[in-house]
């Protein structure tokens, strides 16, 4: 075996100890075939960067510094490779206080020995274009597991007072500004759809955005307002009983979303606007794309009926099932790292 068996993947957990369902997964991936650590070493410590293969880095812009940018510019040193995850445009809640944020994702694309997308479409928009795009790598995001109950399944129907004959749109999350829920609520109520539901399940820390939420939301009975944390069993059941997942993301910064690879790993069609993880998807026809007109979207995805966006689910789990599994991303992973 190679001294080079460690990988450092950033970040390894988030805030509080709570591990976000990707990092978990790409993780958990990684241990079966490396020593995975969750922080860079001390510039002493050169025994430990030689024996790193490569560091990983997912979300860093907004933290990235002049020591940190050291750091991995010693590990390159070392012969470890800087990896990239290029997740979004830019950060979605970054701020002029946040400093160079721009800067420093052009200093990752332009040190990055590799940049990983998760979605084809969006390699255009790697910093200086022409110089960089030899080293984009595509990995699919990997896909997550279903977690559904029965059991769970009728208590939330009977808790959120469903019928058989309703049409259940779900919005699901963590209920954060720069994902425009509120468009989801205002285009359902425009829509003015008969036997249909619209249900808003997740948690919010901002209490100003919740109450905002539930004024928009009023007292329409149509709209099922769940704000709170939702266990994982408990929301996939909710996913489970939905017919369609509304995406209403709006802002420019987006090009991936785990909460459209959730909604295939259980089964279900989304509605989302033509961020760059829809145009690769939306082909293989379980994806309703929208550029401003999110209730011309539900209006199309009720018109279609249960059972039509029952077969688009099916269809969108045996895709994923097929290109995003954890062989699939695994062996793509361990060809990156061991060939390049």
């Amino acid at each position: 075996m190679s001294i080079k068996n460690t990988v450092i993947y950033i970040p390894y957990a988030l805030r509080g100890g709570k591990t976000n369902d990707y990092t978990f997964n790409m993780v958990k991936i990684l241990k079966k075939n490396y020593n995975v650590m969750g922080e860079l070493t001390d510039p002493t410590d050169i025994f430990s960067m030689i024996k790193t293969k490569a560091v990983i880095l997912n979300w860093v812009e907004k933290e990235l510094n002049i020591t940190m940018k050291f750091q991995l510019c010693l590990y390159q040193i070392f012969g470890a490779r800087i990896i990239w995850v290029f997740h979004n445009k830019m950060p979605h809640d970054f701020s002029v206080e946040d400093g160079d944020v721009k800067g420093n994702m052009k200093w990752l694309a332009d040190k990055a020995d590799y940049i990983i997308l998760h979605s084809k479409s969006s390699e255009k928009y790697i910093s200086n274009y022409n110089v960089n795009r030899r080293k984009k790598v595509y990995i699919p995001h990997v896909m997550y597991k279903k977690r559904i109950s029965q059991m769970y399944m009728d208590e939330v129907q009977k808790s959120y007072g469903l019928k058989k004959e309703d049409f259940v749109f779900v919005m699901f999350g963590f209920l954060k500004p720069y994902k425009h829920y509120e468009d989801g609520i205002m285009a359902f109520r425009k829509s003015g759809l008969k036997n249909a539901k619209l249900i808003l399940a997740g948690s919010c820390t901002n209490a100003e955005y919740a109450r905002y939420l539930k004024n928009l939301a009023g007292d329409c009975k149509d709209i099922i307002l769940d704000i709170r944390y939702i266990p994982e069993l408990i929301l996939d059941s909710i996913i489970a009983i939905s017919d369609v997942v509304v995406l209403p993301y709006v802002n420019d910064s987006s090009m991936n979303s785990g909460v459209m690879i959730q909604a295939f790993s259980n089964g279900k069609p989304v509605i989302s606007p033509g961020i760059c993880m829809a145009r690769d998807y939306a082909p293989h026809g379980f994806v309703y794309g929208y550029k401003r007109d999110l209730c011309t979207a539900m209006r199309k995805a009720h018109k279609n009926g249960k059972e039509v966006n029952a077969r688009m689910g099916r269809r969108a789990f045996e895709y994923i099932n097929r290109h995003n599994n954890e062989t699939v991303v695994e062996k793509k992973l361990v060809y990156l790292l061991e060939n390049g």
